[in-house]
């Protein structure tokens, strides 16, 4: 009797072929079936649209302004799907503000020193940020302030990016700014003189015998290097453990923040950023050298952003404890995508993930050491002193017991 060639049986090659057929008709059943979600969603969508436009052409009685009212009712409509997404950071910019989109950010060599974003309450212009040593400072400028007039003219009228541009100006130049005040019933109206000064990200000292603290309130291009100077004059001090504090650092620049990061940590992964259809997030890593020291890190409710990257990641990877309270969860980045016709939409458009790959937008980075501060010593935080910083204390027993000095 003769033997049956070597090779796949015909039996094996009938079950390949049909597990294919199974796998090819579950990956097209999932492949139509999101499409007919997104048909069905979008025909929900036009559908409504098109039968409020319908019944506002029947019984709508008052006049709809020939010139602009279309354009009013188009900017109406993506107005509210961009709210409608439930993302307090993403926006739509009307054609006005966004005419000047190349000058979005402030030059702080000419300008008066603060991180503006847009306000969508008010159509202001909020203060994300003040700079340290910064005219608006100086002036009395505050985070959290909403500009509502530059010289006189409202920023609704001029448009965001407009009013943005016009807070830089010639050095020494002055500008009067109208601006709204939790808190304040009335406006306020502050003259700020624009002039060029050193932004001071880092401010430091030596708290006791051998523990370091280092404030980083924002990261900027600077702050790398005034992060590295900091910390060898507190070494050359006989600093052995450092205080890192985050707290209401609002963020600033990624790339800032991870080479701080960087000089901090150990090798190995600092963040990922995954964009929408991503099959793997873009991974930054940190190299071999890092800091020798015994390392605690402080933040709180208004700690940010990148921030978070930062204490999230040393959280992570065991490089320091985290003290203080649940950060603020902004764990997403937003970008502007321009329309045809002149205007945008502010958007977020990819997510931040920690070492361990946790998503922190909305949760936060939950602290090892949960301390809070009260209302009182919150709104004095820049005049409070380190015995009564109920955080800054826990963090200084956590540090000398781990240098086995308490």
């Amino acid at each position: 009797m003769k033997k049956a060639p070597k090779g796949i049986r015909y039996g094996t090659m009938f079950f390949i072929l049909v597990t294919a057929v199974i796998l090819t008709v579950i990956a097209t059943y999932f492949y139509v079936s999101s499409k007919v979600d997104n048909l069905g969603r979008n025909q929900q969508i036009y559908a409504k649209l098109n039968k409020v436009n319908d019944l506002i052409n029947k019984n709508y009685i008052l006049p709809i302004d020939p010139v602009y009212g279309n354009d009013l009712i188009l900017d109406g409509i993506v107005e509210g799907y961009i709210d409608g997404l439930g993302d307090e950071y993403s926006y739509y910019l009307d054609e006005t503000n966004y005419r000047l989109s190349s000058n979005v950010a402030e030059s702080s060599s000419v300008g008066i020193g603060i991180r503006p974003a847009y306000d969508k309450n008010s159509g202001g212009v909020l203060v994300d940020f003040v700079k340290q040593n910064s005219p608006a400072q100086t002036s009395g400028i505050e985070t959290g302030d909403v500009i509502v007039s530059v010289n006189g003219t409202d920023v609704t009228e001029l448009g965001y990016r407009n009013a943005v541009a016009a807070l830089s100006g010639a050095e020494g130049s002055e500008i009067v700014l109208t601006l709204t005040r939790e808190g304040e019933a009335a406006p306020l109206t502050l003259s700020v003189t624009r002039a060029v000064f050193d932004p001071e990200t880092v401010q430091y000292r030596l708290l006791e015998s051998g523990i370091g603290y280092l404030f980083i309130n924002e990261f900027d291009v600077s702050t790398v290097s005034e992060f590295s100077a900091a910390v060898e004059t507190l070494r050359s001090a006989g600093a052995r453990g450092l205080i890192l504090d985050l707290r209401f650092n609002a963020g600033g620049d990624l790339s800032s923040a991870l080479d701080v990061l960087d000089k901090v940590m150990p090798a190995g992964i600092m963040c990922s950023v995954k964009e929408l259809g991503e099959e793997n997030p873009t991974a930054y890593y940190s190299d071999e050298a890092h800091l020798s020291e015994k390392i605690v890190v402080l933040q709180n409710f208004a700690t940010s952003d990148v921030a978070e990257i930062f204490t999230g990641a040393l959280k992570d990877t065991q490089t320091a404890s985290v003290v203080g309270d649940i950060s603020r969860g902004k764990g997403v980045g937003q970008r502007d995508i321009p329309l045809s016709d002149g205007t945008a939409i502010h958007i977020s458009t990819y997510e931040y993930i920690t070492p361990n790959g946790a998503q922190f937008n909305e949760a936060g980075i939950t602290p090892d050491v949960n301390v809070a501060l009260s209302e009182e010593k919150i709104s004095g935080f820049l005049t409070l002193t380190a015995a009564d910083d109920d955080q800054l204390q826990a963090a200084l027993q956590l540090l000398r017991t781990q240098l086995g000095t308490s």
